[in-house]
């Protein structure tokens, strides 16, 4: 790209996110050219939604663990905080609907062992049999080139000295990021993720956009 910028082009519209969640990977990875499609730009599953959300767990004492240097980190409480949102999300959009209509949903997290254990409280619960050939969890780098209705991200990092290791890789978080169709839902602790001036023009494209959706 470098040495013949000519031969290369960047294909501007993209066809699959609702415009809401594209704009802010558009602004900070692509200069702002990328466009929804017409028939993505606004498409969603419920009535009066925010596509793209960020659950604050800064107020909630939840804690990062280490677990080795092959699984990284876990943080349970986020876990199952993410869990708890996601049993509600699909309580308001109906179970029956769900199925029907084949609503497809991913789980990501940067890290092995977050994964394995949103994994096995997926598999332990009756409460997701119904829906489990819907659901797929999986790393980042798992979910490359994947797509899904709705996302949810378990970003783990959680300590007093604002260490977030390689979630400074912005190329996997522009991934993880990218993977929803019509809903995104991001939980993390801001008083650690925000020192970065990624997460923290993040939060507050979130921020802005949750108040632009209250006020129409």
């Amino acid at each position: 790209m470098g040495r013949q910028p000519s031969t290369v082009s960047l294909l501007t519209v993209q066809y699959r996110m609702n415009e809401a969640i594209m704009h802010f990977p558009s602004r900070f990875f692509y200069g702002g050219q990328l466009e929804a499609a017409p028939e993505v730009s606004h498409r969603g599953i419920l009535d009066w939604d925010t596509p793209i959300s960020w659950i604050d767990t800064s107020e909630m004492e939840f804690k990062e663990s280490f677990v080795g240097e092959s699984f990284g980190r876990i943080n349970k409480q986020e876990a199952d905080l993410l869990l708890s949102e996601l049993e509600a999300y699909i309580r308001r959009i109906g179970g029956e609907r769900i199925l029907e209509e084949r609503i497809d949903f991913g789980i990501i997290s940067p890290y092995k062992a977050q994964v394995q254990y949103l994994r096995s409280r997926l598999k332990s619960s009756p409460v997701w049999k119904p829906y489990r050939h819907l659901l797929t969890v999986h790393t980042v780098d798992g979910f490359q080139g994947q797509e899904r209705d709705v996302i949810f991200i378990s970003l783990v990092r959680a300590n007093e000295q604002g260490q977030i290791g390689f979630l400074s890789d912005l190329r996997r978080m522009n991934v993880a990021i990218t993977r929803a169709r019509m809903k995104l839902v991001i939980l993390g602790e801001a008083a650690t993720l925000a020192r970065h001036p990624f997460y923290r023009q993040l939060l507050e494209y979130i921020g802005n956009s949750r108040e632009a959706n209250c006020e129409t």
